[in-house]
Formats: structure tokens, C-alpha cells, sequence
């Protein structure tokens, strides 16, 4: 399916939330006091084959995706975080070629919010790519 499409959001969320090590990495035994809380907005900035942005929401709290939409021109959404890059490097983070984390520190992709919160949940981070090779994925 066609990456950064509403049905490709749905089967996000089924991915991750079929995904026993980001539940272990985000729950209260892998991040703890009581696990990972913070939503993400990602933002998927142009360039390659792709002319225009996509914005997806990403609702996680406690080791589960509370859910995922992609957001229509313009729509806000209020997030703990924002994680945006261009969209090459985005295909090269679905294809387990770069790691996110790393994307961040080299300046690939840039994050809005309390990085070192972020920086402490990378088994997590590393776990929703994980979870995106789940789905067989259309890129542009």
C-alpha cells in the first residue's frame, strides 16, 4: 500500500501494535516509571519523487498506538513531538538503511520536544521502524 496514505496510517497502527517489542520497549518494564508517553507528528518534507508534504499523527502512551491519521493540508494536530525530515531520508528509514536516531543527530531529520526524553526510548524509536517493515509499502 501506498506509503502516507490513510489505509497505510491504519495499518501502522496495527503493526506497532502488533509489535511485542516496541510493547516491551515502550511499557512501563522497558521505559520506565509507567512507559513511553508522547504523541508524534511526522513530517514527511518533499523531495525525490515527492511533491507534496505529508503529515501523519501518531498517538503512543504506555507501550500501545492509541492510533494514526494523516493530517489534510493545513490540519493541526497537538503533539509532545515533532519529527520531520525530507522524504528520501524517510524510505531510507523505512528500509532499516538509516536509523532514526542517527538521522537526528546528523541532521537528516529534525525533532521538536524534550530530546533527551527521545534519546532514552531508541529501542523504541528502533522498534516502530521495525514495525513499518510489516507493511509491504508503495514508496513514490
Amino acid at each position: 500500500m501506498k506509503f502516507g496514505t490513510p489505509e497505510w496510517a491504519t495499518a501502522y497502527v496495527k503493526a506497532i501494535n502488533g509489535n511485542e517489542n516496541y510493547r516491551d520497549a515502550a511499557g512501563p518494564s522497558g521505559f520506565p516509571p509507567d512507559g513511553w508517553e508522547g504523541d508524534f507528528l511526522f513530517v514527511v518534507e518533499p523531495s525525490g519523487n515527492l511533491d507534496h508534504e505529508i503529515r501523519m499523527f501518531v498517538g503512543l502512551y504506555h507501550g500501545e498506538c492509541t492510533g494514526a491519521s494523516i493530517l489534510g493540508e493545513g490540519e493541526e494536530k497537538d503533539t509532545e513531538y515533532i519529527f520531520s525530515g525530507k522524504y528520501d531520508a524517510w524510505v531510507q528509514v523505512l528500509k532499516k538503511e538509516l536509523d532514526p536516531i542517527r538521522g537526528m543527530l546528523s541532521g537528516k531529520f529534525k525533532l521538536q520536544g524534550d530530546m533527551a526524553k527521545v534519546l532514552k526510548a531508541t529501542r523504541a524509536a528502533q522498534e516502530l521502524v521495525v514495525s513499518t517493515t510489516m507493511i509491504d509499502t508503495e514508496f513514490y
